[in-house]
């Protein structure tokens, strides 16, 4: 039996099964289909409750199992601090350099090549920067808030890391670059609280102090980090 549910957006499809079982099982193939099993007899409005309340795990599990992009492929449109941008190429002989830059509501890339794999190093590296400097503006934004505030920041295309930071230097994903400010506000903001030595409590005092609306930039990072794709 094929069901199916919105959450948040999201439309989930399940195969559910009954068999000879004591618990009802949701698990993900390698394919990213949801297969549920269930006890003879159970109501399907249990089963519903159960597979909607595991839903952000789900979520995360078919974007984890979800195939990489390929190092040499481009994307129809790019995510910059959570607005979307259509790609465009322009090539040029006349170049000696590919340019990447915002132009007209677009991600325009000038190039003196067609090498797909050139073309995305550009990218990335243009996201680089402008994550380098978006940290560093947002972190002026905080310097007065805090004791300790890092002083050096390094972005790495790196799939192993989201964001780490000590007392000295915050090391981010580029991917960073693709969420909302108040995304990146809500990461720096509790970086910064725990290594001032804010746990607990006074974590969640300081974050309602400075981002009353952290809970939902905090359940948006769960449900999308393993979206992030360049």
């Amino acid at each position: 039996m094929k069901l199916n549910f919105d959450y948040k957006g999201t439309k989930i499809t399940y195969d559910l099964t009954y068999k000879k079982t004591k618990a009802i099982s949701i698990k993900i193939t390698e394919e990213g289909k949801v297969n549920v099993i269930a006890p003879i007899g159970t109501s399907i409005y249990a089963v519903m409750d159960k597979v909607k309340g595991n839903a952000p795990w789900i979520i995360s599990e078919l974007y984890r199992n979800r195939p990489q992009a390929s190092q040499s492929q481009l994307l129809e449109q790019y995510t910059y601090l959570g607005k979307n941008y259509k790609l465009e190429i322009v090539t040029s002989s006349e170049l000696k350099e590919i340019k990447v830059k915002m132009l007209r509501g677009k991600l325009v890339v000038e190039t003196y090549t067609e090498s797909t794999a050139e073309i995305r190093q550009a990218i990335i590296d243009w996201y680089k920067q402008k994550v380098n400097a978006k940290i560093k503006e947002r972190l002026k934004a905080y310097k007065e808030m805090f004791e300790m505030v890092p002083a050096q920041v390094e972005v790495m295309d790196d799939n192993t890391i989201l964001f780490r930071s000590d007392e000295t230097c915050i090391t981010a994903n580029v991917r960073v670059g693709i969420m909302p400010v108040e995304i990146i506000d809500y990461i720096l903001v509790s970086s910064l609280c725990r290594i001032n030595g804010l746990v607990d409590g006074k974590e969640v005092g300081k974050m309602e102090e400075i981002i009353p609306s952290f809970e939902k930039s905090k359940e948006w990072l769960e449900e999308n980090k393993n979206k992030l794709t360049l």
